[in-house]
């Protein structure tokens, strides 16, 4: 398995688990041997902090955490982390929170040249991490490396704000008493999942631009 296919099925696999995810999905998920493979491949630390949660336990994280307008949401969508337009005069341009920003608009025009169709769970959010690593895993898979690099350069560069923002829901939890033990435990140990999961992802998307830009300097130099 070449470079650039390896780092594609990690991102395939690991990419659906920052969305909300049925039952019945999530159950699959945990019955696929390979993720054993992803656990080997982030190594330690985050080996033992990727290992799956019971349904139970993602049920009830996902649902507080994964679900647009909970208190303590912690969407992993591009837009929210970065100033929603550069555009001179535009109304709302330095704010930061908002859907559907640059970054979205943007991918949006990339799916359309690509035939790709976003599914309508994410409408609003086609920059939601999800998407993004599956569209960097089909770039890597099909060997373009220049465009893989592009998508990763332009669009990955905010996980360190996604983690900042996870680190701060689980302060929020772990100080609020009125949460039954049970809820407080399982949230808690949603968020560190997610942000060993994002650990891995940012990692991951590392090794693919390094390979990207190693392959075109090979590449400039015939």
């Amino acid at each position: 398995m070449s470079v650039m296919t390896n780092v594609a099925y990690i991102l395939s696999l690991i990419a659906p688990l920052f969305s909300y995810l049925k039952e019945e999905d999530y159950v699959s998920m945990q019955q696929n041997l390979a993720w054993l493979d992803v656990r080997a491949a982030a190594g330690a630390p985050l080996q033992e902090a990727l290992s799956l949660p019971t349904w139970p336990a993602r049920s009830s994280f996902q649902n507080e955490l994964l679900v647009p307008g909970m208190p303590l949401a912690a969407m992993p969508v591009e837009s929210l982390y970065k100033a929603w337009s550069t555009q001179q005069g535009n109304a709302f341009g330095a704010t930061r929170g908002l859907y559907l920003g640059d970054p979205a608009r943007h991918l949006s025009q990339v799916y359309r040249e690509l035939a790709i169709e976003v599914p309508a769970e994410f409408a609003s959010m086609p920059d939601h991490l999800t998407l993004e690593l599956e569209l960097l895993a089909l770039l890597l898979d099909a060997g373009n490396g220049e465009a893989a690099r592009q998508l990763a350069a332009d669009h990955l560069d905010w996980l360190d704000e996604y983690d900042a923002a996870l680190a701060d829901r689980a302060d929020i939890v772990a100080h609020n008493e009125a949460l039954p033990s049970v809820s407080r435990r399982n949230l808690l140990d949603g968020i560190a999942f997610l942000r060993a999961l994002a650990a891995l992802a940012q990692r991951t998307v590392g090794e693919a631009l390094a390979f990207a830009n190693a392959a075109e300097g090979e590449a400039v130099a015939v």
